[in-house]
């Protein structure tokens, strides 16, 4: 009897032990499916902004029409970041400038806009996606000068008619080929969490090929 109680406790914590292996391997799978489901999302979405532009054909009553790139806009906003993808000058209503959520694009997920409003609270039709910080742990991205229009720490990707990309954004309606990307456009995202204990934040690159604006994830190419 005592050696049955004693092979019960053995293997309770035999048990024990194996649940305890299995949910430190699933902790740190939760953490490599963060950062995978951020780049995805991220990268998704780029590529989302370069089919709108090449397939749009909203801006056709528009005399400019052709100078309505979309554009994925990554901005700052306190410590945290989002992004949006809209069209990248306003036409909502003749001769104003301003951007509106109407002209953002609609996340295919979750069927909200990608778009908020402020980096705070989103409205009920904003997709939470867009907030990079508070959704994914995004605590820095750093862009290289081909991405950037001047020193502004946001980054701004328009893609063409054509697809093509082209850097910043013109809110005064005068989109032309003067921005157009010369070289490939890298952007580093750094996260907040450390899952290798290197002390180094986990991060990963997305690039943007200059003229064909193709996008991938670096080290994930064939994605």
């Amino acid at each position: 009897m005592k050696n049955k109680s004693a092979f019960t406790m053995i293997e309770l914590v035999f048990v024990i032990v194996v649940l305890g292996i299995i949910a430190s391997l699933a902790m740190g799978r939760m953490d490599r499916d963060l950062q995978q489901e951020a780049s995805e999302t991220i990268l998704s979405n780029i590529r989302l902004t370069q089919q709108l532009a090449l397939r749009d054909n909203k801006h056709s009553s528009n005399s400019g029409w052709q100078q309505a790139y979309w554009q994925f806009y990554l901005r700052p906003c306190g410590l945290d970041w989002s992004y949006r993808v809209s069209s990248n000058i306003g036409l909502e209503t003749a001769g104003v400038a301003s951007l509106g959520k109407a002209e953002s694009a609609i996340n295919p997920i979750d069927g909200k806009y990608l778009w908020a409003t402020n980096c705070t609270d989103l409205n009920d039709d904003e997709s939470p996606s867009v907030l990079l910080s508070k959704k994914f742990g995004i605590d820095t991205i750093i862009s290289t000068p081909s991405c950037r229009d001047g020193n502004s720490e946001s980054t701004s990707i328009a893609f063409d008619y054509l697809g093509r990309p082209h850097v910043g954004s013109d809110y005064d309606g005068i989109s032309d080929f003067r921005k157009i990307m010369l070289d490939d456009c890298n952007i580093t995202f750094t996260m907040s969490t450390d899952q290798n204990n290197d002390d180094n934040m986990d991060s990963f690159t997305i690039t943007i090929k200059k003229e064909t604006g193709h996008a991938f994830i670096i080290g994930q190419e064939s994605l």
